[in-house]
């Protein structure tokens, strides 16, 4: 069993609060929903939640993405959340909220309620079901940057939304001052190189990779932050990661990465996205600091999976036996 995570060094700066016009670097979590029933964000769950990350020296966290089951939650849920959020959060962590809709309109009034809410920035990620070709994703962003008070995340996640911004689409925006970076799911290495060959000619520009199993890659070649789901759970170890690639200390990203992709072991529950998501809130659970609910018509963990994931929890002295 490996030894328990070290607290936090007392000396160690927290990170500062990220502002436009800086990138953003360090572990962004997307943040899971705690639910307490069909539609009911569970608000007590919310701040335990938010309490744990901050505490595991995160720089942000990202509301309503696919591990926040922004898609599945009514729009009164997705405005409380990002609400509760930001309050919960008090500017200690730059706070990103998800905004994507089939519906314009409906995407600009949860941007002008983010900002209302104090949060930092939008995510956009393509619109789904329906598959806009790169000019009309072009003139998309060109419109929401229009109207968005806030500064814009592009997300790119191909594998649920069908589309994604493709390289040229990305170099087409990159003037747009109000779109400040993009978040890649894509999980394509070479895509990713050509993003941070893109970055460069933006010194606020910033660009996070989604894949977990990627931060060490795409942190090495250009990347300045990662939005791990892991990092709901483990904050601390991803964080870890984080610095030791940003130090070059490659015994240490060895020793670090083994965790990691060892605890990402417990993702095997069943459907790309949803098993994630269902894992991550199984191990909260456990932990704890939310319920395994999901949105409807999803369902929690099985008794078999929760085991297992619970041995695995405390296999890496996360969990008490």
């Amino acid at each position: 069993m490996d030894a328990p995570l070290p607290s936090r060094s007392p000396s160690a700066a927290p990170p500062a609060p990220w502002s436009p016009g800086q990138r953003l670097r360090g572990v962004i979590p997307p943040l899971v929903t705690p639910l307490s029933g069909p539609d009911a964000l569970d608000e007590e769950a919310l701040e335990r939640l938010i309490e744990h990350v901050v505490a595991g020296g995160v720089a942000g966290v990202f509301l309503l993405g696919t591990t926040g089951e922004g898609a599945s939650l009514a729009p009164a849920v997705r405005r409380r959340l990002v609400e509760r959020a930001t309050r919960l959060v008090r500017r200690r962590v730059a706070v990103l909220a998800g905004v994507t809709d089939n519906s314009f309109s409906e995407m600009v009034r949860y941007a002008r309620h983010a900002a209302d809410c104090g949060a930092d920035a939008v995510v956009a990620t393509t619109p789904y079901f329906t598959s806009p070709d790169q000019d009309e994703l072009h003139r998309y962003v060109r419109q929401l940057a229009h109207a968005s008070p806030l500064p814009i995340f592009l997300y790119n996640m191909p594998r649920l939304t069908k589309t994604w911004f493709e390289r040229d689409t990305v170099q087409r925006l990159i003037d747009c001052e109000q779109v400040v970076g993009i978040k890649d799911s894509a999980g394509e290495l070479p895509f990713f190189r050509e993003m941070a060959s893109l970055a460069r000619q933006r010194p606020d520009w910033s660009l996070l990779v989604g894949p977990e199993h990627l931060i060490v890659e795409a942190l090495q070649i250009g990347g300045h932050g990662c939005v791990a789901g892991g990092a709901n759970v483990w904050p601390q170890l991803i964080v870890e990661l984080y610095q030791a690639v940003v130090a070059d200390d490659r015994q240490r990203i060895a020793a670090l990465q083994q965790r990691c992709q060892s605890l990402q072991r417990m993702y095997d529950s069943g459907g790309y996205a949803v098993g994630v998501t269902r894992s991550l809130k199984a191990s909260l659970e456990l932990l704890g600091i939310c319920s395994s609910r999901l949105a409807e018509p999803f369902a929690p963990c099985s008794p078999e999976n929760r085991q297992r994931i619970a041995e695995l929890l405390h296999e890496h002295g996360l969990l008490a036996a």
